[in-house]
């Protein structure tokens, strides 16, 4: 693990309409949650109790966590839990508001790069889960035959992908009920609750925690024996995941 990774920090990417925000929702009610909408205050599909706060400038929330530093130095921790969404958009902001238009645009694509790992490195300072949400990116790499996907990034990220810098990296995929259920050896498990709304419907919004058949070419990542093996696909709620990763870590 590199200094800049934070082992309480999650990644969940999807295509649009995957799932992404709902899998919030585990947390709704919670009022020690800091929701950082990157997306020009698109509000969320669900009511929540979430300290709502719009960013304009990437910096900005760079300013905002150093101050929640120095408030938990104080022994003060307000948050329990931080929301960045989307990595994506924030990603695109940083561009538009720095870069395009900059009169020495090497220099700002410079600063560019090491923007992601300066956030990076304010996570793991504060006794909170960060959770990213990220668009998800997928083309044809035709030397290897085999659809890749990734979070859109440019510049020298892209080469490692920001995925790099994190220890957990799940996709929300909605899926047939037949294939997770095939996919899981046809039982659910703890984890994984199909309502008969969703055995109606046909279909479920899932989180992907090792990749299957269909996503060889992507990057999803977890902590070695996390989850197990008919836990690959499971409810798209990010609550119960905190709370494995939180196990996990524990018992080091």
């Amino acid at each position: 693990m590199t200094t800049q990774e934070n082992p309480k920090s999650i990644l969940i990417c999807g295509e649009s309409g995957s799932g992404k925000s709902a899998s919030l929702m585990g947390i709704k009610d919670r009022t020690d949650v800091l929701y950082l909408n990157c997306e020009n205050g698109k509000p969320l599909p669900f009511k929540n109790k979430f300290k709502k706060k719009i960013i304009t400038d990437p910096e900005d929330i760079i300013d905002f966590l150093e101050q929640l530093i120095e408030l938990q130095d104080e022994g003060s921790t307000p948050y329990r839990f931080i929301i960045i969404d989307t990595l994506s958009f924030l990603m695109d902001m940083y561009e538009t508001e720095h870069v395009l238009g900059a009169r020495d645009t090497q220099k700002m694509w410079g600063q560019y790069g090491q923007f992601f790992p300066r956030l990076m490195a304010l996570t793991a300072k504060l006794d909170a889960f960060f959770i990213f949400l990220g668009h998800l990116d997928s083309f044809l790499d035709e030397n290897e035959g085999m659809m890749k996907y990734s979070v859109p990034v440019k510049g020298a990220l892209a080469k490692k992908g920001l995925e790099a810098r994190f220890t957990t990296v799940i996709y929300v995929k909605k899926m047939g009920i037949k294939d997770i259920l095939k996919g899981v050896g046809g039982t659910a498990s703890n984890l994984l609750n199909i309502s008969d709304r969703e055995q109606t419907k046909g279909f479920k919004h899932v989180f992907l925690t090792d990749s299957d058949k269909n996503t060889i070419g992507g990057r999803i990542r977890t902590p070695l024996g996390m989850f197990k093996d008919d836990e690959l696909y499971i409810d798209n709620d990010v609550f119960p995941v905190l709370k494995r990763l939180s196990e996990y870590y524990a018992e080091d």
